[in-house]
């Protein structure tokens, strides 16, 4: 899905690529290609008059009074266009020149605006320019900056100068300044004087050329010099539209790629199908999704201005999505073969521009640094899920429940209320929920995180509750719901087999009609709690004559029913959660198959279609990263390596984008808007981050993490217990096929003997 979630981001969206469509069609980009010199694009004069290069800016600065999000809608735009010319350091130079606050911006920023004054601009790894200063408040800058992109067609130029004494550190990510001593000030420099020589430089984008600027005493007034701006600050506005930018083209690059899997053939088949195709084109959505998370995420706190939270979501930003750009480009060109490896096919285009985009920026090793320092200093992304104002209305109504709820004398009353005033599962239809809307939802969760009341864990019976509401009996609605809710009835999942794993279709447990109901025989494994729990959800084959997928019924089985083995299985780390489960001859009555017989299967993959709606906890990392941040906060110099600053960077990174995920697939339920893939991405990428958690962890111990005690206790366990997150509920391989095939439409695996 895109950056915007809204429908006003969405036509923002619409109308931005029907423009670039009869303005930038694929021959605009690829005229650059071989041409002798790089010029404004020809639709550049159009591009200011439309007011896309200053969507950002207030109106009395000649801008359309938006934000930084809708720029970032606008940037994925022309991103997916490859278009050329100096668009994005124009709007970026305009972002940076406002950020200097009152004095010089307005007569920059209306031309800027206007495209009369296409700019560029020197990130601090092209350099920096020495200036010395007069009584007057007057700059003389000299030096040499490359490579700069767009100077070559800029009319403008934003560049750093030093005064006094300093030298650039290694990375422009180094210091707040980039510099050690002397005082940065920004300069805005008219790239038409004759004391300035801008010589092209071969570049490997093609499209969006780089040059050498080479200045010589030239005079900058006090007008032109931005002095309410740090490089720290142009840094992370250089990153929020890189971030879009490179959603953008990443997400061309899915696009591409998903379209030729589908309908090349190979073999006989569309390559597709062939799942080592299925998997890369997934991971492009994983990467894609994230990115574009990120991107939004930091375009929205560039708009509300947080100043520590800015800082550290563009490292984060620019950590993920300049990545996941150069690693879908890079994909896009594999899944084409031979095609994407010719000069006439466009994917080279992004492949150069991915590249040149992250090294222009630095790398993006810098920004884990940056990110893992800002963390470890205290800064955190904090989120909240802003509802629209009919919310309070629902909040009227409910707080008075939630208040009888807090009010109860001991936690058996207090259940007993969540369950009578469905605010248990809201989300579920009555008997059990209130059949609550997204809003209500989020308002009930509110509520009850303001009253300090915490609904239990309903484990295995959150899933089997919703099914036998959907389609069981009045009878079995009666007797399992209130009592589950209530927790006098637990519950374990008998679905998983030796033979079948992840693929429930093909189990072979038979159940076998006699007088009265059903015989059971055959063995289930990997089942949770199966020794403490009362009841089972139960999948069984009633017809093994039908199809695959046929022939399944859903069971509800007393656990306690004779003929029933449960043999605990210990697990790698020794405990024993799991067990294996024998059937002989178990005998169940008739009135405990839910719907019809034969029609399990799709009642095993029942999801209500009002579903549950998650509030945001606030709090981004998770424990497993705070755990971590905690623990080197004590240990400085561990915490001082570079190596593990960057690994750490990259895991937090992670741990951002899953949680902004989730954060949008709310938004999208509230603002009424069809779902997108960020769930499914985000159960693929959660178990994964974790797992890779969970490790990193366990080496930061070093040789201790050999034994098992101490901090040690914690993370051993941890890396094993996690071994199990990317197989139980379906294997990681198997989400990359349900994401391929459900999501990006790619052909299914062929039935065995096809």
């Amino acid at each position: 899905m895109p950056i915007g979630i809204g429908e006003d981001h969405e036509e923002l969206r619409r109308t931005v690529r029907r423009w670039l469509e009869a303005r930038c069609a694929p021959e605009v980009p690829r005229a650059l290609l071989d041409a002798e010199k790089e010029t404004l694009p020809p639709f550049w004069d159009e591009l200011g008059d439309q007011g896309w290069l200053a969507v950002h800016l207030a109106e009395d600065q000649g801008g359309q009074g938006f934000g930084f999000l809708e720029l970032a809608v606008v940037v994925e735009e022309l991103a997916r266009a490859v278009a050329p010319g100096p668009v994005i350091s124009t709007a970026l130079a305009a972002a940076v020149v406002a950020a200097a606050g009152p004095g010089p911006s307005g007569a920059l920023l209306r031309r800027l605006a206007s495209g009369e004054l296409p700019a560029a601009l020197a990130l601090p790894g092209s350099g920096h320019l020495e200036a010395s200063p007069d009584g007057d408040g007057v700059l003389t800058v000299s030096g040499t900056l490359r490579p700069v992109q767009g100077a070559g067609v800029a009319r403008l130029l934003l560049a750093p100068a030093v005064v006094g004494t300093g030298q650039t550190g290694a990375s422009p990510w180094t210091g707040v300044e980039g510099v050690d001593g002397g005082t940065v000030v920004w300069c805005a420099v008219d790239l038409g004087q004759p004391e300035v020589v801008v010589e092209p430089l071969p570049s490997f984008d093609p499209t969006r050329r780089v040059a050498s600027v080479r200045i010589e005493s030239v005079i900058v007034p006090a007008d032109h010099q931005l002095t309410g701006v740090t490089t720290a600050t142009v840094l992370d506005l250089a990153l929020v539209l890189a971030a879009a930018e490179a959603a953008g083209g990443a997400r061309w690059c899915l696009e591409t790629a998903n379209e030729h899997a589908k309908t090349r053939q190979q073999f006989g088949r569309p390559i597709g199908q062939f799942q080592a195709v299925k998997h890369t084109v997934a991971d492009m959505l994983v990467a894609v999704e994230q990115a574009t998370a990120l991107a939004w995420d930091v375009a929205q706190a560039a708009d509300a201005d947080l100043d520590g939270q800015l800082r550290l979501s563009a490292a984060l930003a620019g950590v993920l999505a300049l990545d996941a750009y150069v690693d879908c480009a890079k994909a896009c060109i594999q899944v084409l073969g031979g095609m994407g490896f010719t000069w006439e096919h466009d994917a080279h285009l992004h492949l150069r521009r991915a590249l040149s985009l992250r090294q222009l920026l630095g790398g993006t090793d810098p920004l884990r640094v940056a990110a893992a320092r800002a963390a470890l200093a205290g800064s955190r992304r904090s989120l909240a899920t802003e509802l629209p104002p009919e919310a309070e209305a629902v909040r009227d109504e409910i707080r008075p429940l939630v208040d009888r709820v807090a009010a109860a004398a001991d936690g058996r009353e207090r259940r007993r209320l969540l369950t009578e005033l469905g605010l248990m599962a809201p989300h579920w239809p009555p008997p059990g929920g209130r059949d609550a809307g997204p809003v209500e939802q989020l308002v009930i969760a509110q509520e009850l995180a303001r009253a300090k009341v915490h609904p239990p864990n309903l484990a295995v019976g959150a899933w089997a509750l919703p099914t036998i509401i959907a389609h069981g009996t009045v009878e079995q609605q009666e007797r399992f719901v209130a009592p589950t809710l209530l927790g006098e009835v637990t519950w374990c999942q008998l679905f998983s087999e030796p033979g079948a794993g992840s693929d429930l279709a093909a189990l072979s447990t038979r159940a076998t009609p006699v007088e009265g109901g059903w015989v059971l025989n055959g063995q289930k494994v990997w089942t949770s709690v199966a020794q403490k729990a009362d009841w089972g959800i139960c999948l069984a084959r009633t017809d093994p004559d039908a199809p695959k997928h046929a022939g399944i019924t859903y069971f509800l089985v007393d656990m306690h029913s004779q003929g029933l083995e449960i043999r605990p299985l210990r697990e790698i780390t020794g405990e024993a959660m799991f067990n294996e489960v024998f059937f002989t001859e178990v005998f169940v009555p008739g009135y405990c198959v839910v719907g019809e017989v034969n029609g399990g299967w799709r009642l095993a993959r029942t999801t209500l279609a009002n579903e549950r709606v998650s509030m945001s906890s606030g709090m981004t990392f998770g424990w497993g990263i705070e755990a971590i941040l905690g623990w080197l906060g004590g240990r400085p110099h561990i915490a001082a390596d570079p190596v593990v600053l960057a690994r750490l960077g990259q895991l937090l990174a992670e741990a951002q984008s899953c949680a902004l995920l989730g954060e949008r697939t709310t938004l999208r339920s509230v603002s009424g808007v069809e779902p997108g893939p960020e769930a499914s991405v985000r159960k693929l990428l959660g178990a994964e981050h974790e797992q890779r958690l969970q490790e990193f962890g366990l080496e930061l111990l070093g040789p201790e993490g050999a034994t098992t005690e101490g901090d040690a206790a914690i993370w051993t366990r941890g890396f094993l217990s996690t071994r199990c997150l990317t197989i139980a509920g379906g294997t990681s391989e198997v989400q990359r096929n349900v994401i391929g095939e459900r999501l990006l439409g790619l052909p299914r695996d062929p039935e065995p003997g096809h």
